[in-house]
């Protein structure tokens, strides 16, 4: 028996601005019974806020919606979900000492007389929800003790609760490997057959092509294509040239300010170099006077690759040179005493301290410089040096005495850099220099990136934008699963938006 398609989601004219920047601009987007619509688009497109808006956690600004033919204009979660919308969001949302069951009922618990938690009916009902989804979990395991793929059924049995007919998947597949996605794909694949339409959001191109009946392109905020994979055989490539438009082979102003490829000396080396679980095997130079580009996709092992060689999370495996001397830093502190700095990507936790200066962030690392020989520091001296930087790196500003919390996040950011430029070190690490900050404060950081390769810094970027690392890198590394899969280089004709999309969506 067919179960005939039911119009559940219908949306026309949604438009999303936030502090006067336009995010959706118009969007158009409809969603059927027994269906899974991904949403796909680069970074920044607008999807996650399509789903938000969904979802009510964000209010649209004008347009139309409509659920199961009933207009709606949603002001909270809570009337997305009376209208049958659940969501599983990127973000984990479990407590790891509380039951299955009690995630499942968090703030939805039920009562017994009005008094006390009804933990019976609560487990019976959360034994019936992965009945329906098809997955064993005892409900009254602790989350602790889950697989991944357990976990996020757990939090897909969480957004069941409420019996929705609509079901919003954010980067569902992020912590999995392969075979828990494929797991977690099947479950999907079931609820489709019950009904339930499903929009699936993710940045792995090709589980969009495995998993999608459509394909919807959004581009800076506008519908720019649907694509029909109901017979499952639409090409990856397909879809990343859909989402790039006439960008393909994009080249911004900064183009012409990289230098050749540098044949200085080698500053940092690795040689099979590795983390258990986190990475292995990984060998590259980084010389002299270079920027390298770090590309993958989330939990790809960037970041924990950057986190080992700054010693805040020490490699077990290989060998780590610098300047041709074998170091192994166990500590941040003996990174930068080294010569290596990093630039982290939660700029507000771990970069600066955002009770002090401007002042301060600046020299924080670099006390020792300031002292005198009775240990006290040098105030005017301090005040000077800062005072240098801010004018240099053109820091907005009423003066070094400014709480740094008051800045904007790309000045906030140019804070940050300063702080290394003035502690001169040889390696600079950086994830994701330009996390939100605006377009403006991205170019000028790119130029403060690209002045200290000309001053013979090495200097290594990682992006989830292939924008960004196109325009200030000389080479770029792909990584996948822990392990450098593939090298790009200046001038080689993967060197593009496209080709690199491809590079980190193939490995």
């Amino acid at each position: 028996m067919i179960m005939e398609e039911k119009l559940l989601l219908k949306m026309e004219d949604i438009r999303k601005s936030f502090l006067g920047v336009e995010v959706l601009k118009g969007i158009h987007f409809e969603l059927k019974s027994g269906e899974i619509v991904s949403l796909a688009g680069t970074n920044g497109a607008g999807k996650s806020t399509l789903s938000n808006v969904i979802m009510g956690i964000y209010t649209k600004d004008s347009g139309e919606m409509w659920i199961n033919g009933k207009e709606v204009n949603f002001e909270s979660p809570k009337d997305a979900e009376k209208c049958g919308v659940g969501m599983v969001h990127q973000e984990p949302t479990l407590v790891n000492n509380m039951k299955v069951y009690e995630n499942i009922f968090l703030n939805n618990e039920l009562i017994r007389k009005g008094l006390w938690l009804d933990a019976e009916k609560m487990r019976q009902e959360s034994r019936r929800i992965l009945d329906f989804i098809g997955f064993d979990i005892d409900p009254n395991e602790k989350v602790e003790n889950l697989t991944l793929v357990q976990k996020e059924v757990v939090e897909i049995a969480k957004a069941m609760l409420l019996n929705p007919s609509i079901l919003i998947l954010d980067e569902v597949t992020a912590p999995l490997n392969l075979a828990e996605v494929e797991h977690l794909f099947q479950i999907i694949r079931d609820l489709k057959k019950k009904g339930i339409g499903i929009i699936f959001i993710g940045h792995k191109i090709k589980e969009l092509t495995q998993i999608s009946d459509r394909v919807v392109i959004i581009r800076d905020g506008c519908n720019a294509g649907e694509i029909d994979n109901s017979e499952g055989n639409v090409e990856e490539r397909v879809i990343i040239h859909s989402m790039l438009g006439e960008t393909e082979g994009w080249q911004e102003e900064y183009s012409e300010k990289k230098a050749e490829e540098s044949r200085e000396e080698v500053l940092l080396s690795l040689e099979s170099f590795g983390r258990k679980g986190a990475f292995e095997d990984v060998t590259f130079d980084l010389h002299k006077g270079e920027i390298i580009g770090l590309a993958g996709l989330k939990g790809s092992g960037i970041t924990e690759l950057m986190f080992s060689i700054y010693g805040a999370a020490p490699g077990d495996t290989g060998v780590m040179k610098l300047e041709n001397r074998e170091i192994s830093p166990r500590s941040p502190h003996q990174a930068i005493r080294l010569g290596i700095g990093m630039i982290t990507n939660d700029r507000q936790k771990e970069n600066i301290a955002m009770t002090q200066s401007v002042k301060d962030n600046i020299i924080i690392t670099s006390l020792n410089e300031f002292k005198t020989r009775f240990r006290t520091l040098k105030g005017k001296k301090l005040k000077k040096v800062s005072d240098q930087y801010i004018e240099k790196l053109s820091v907005k500003t009423t003066g070094g005495s400014q709480l740094i919390q008051f800045l904007s996040g790309g000045n906030q950011q140019k804070v940050v850099v300063a702080k290394w430029m003035l502690r001169d070190m040889k390696v600079l690490l950086i994830d994701e220099p330009t996390r939100g900050v605006d377009v403006k404060a991205k170019n000028e950081i790119y130029d403060l990136l690209i002045e200290q390769k000309r001053q013979g810094k090495a200097v290594m970027v990682s992006s989830p934008e292939e924008r960004e690392l196109l325009n200030i890198s000389d080479r770029i590394l792909v990584v996948s699963h822990g392990r450098i899969r593939k090298e790009i280089r200046k001038g080689d004709p993967e060197f593009s938006e496209a080709g690199l999309m491809e590079a980190v969506h193939a490995s």
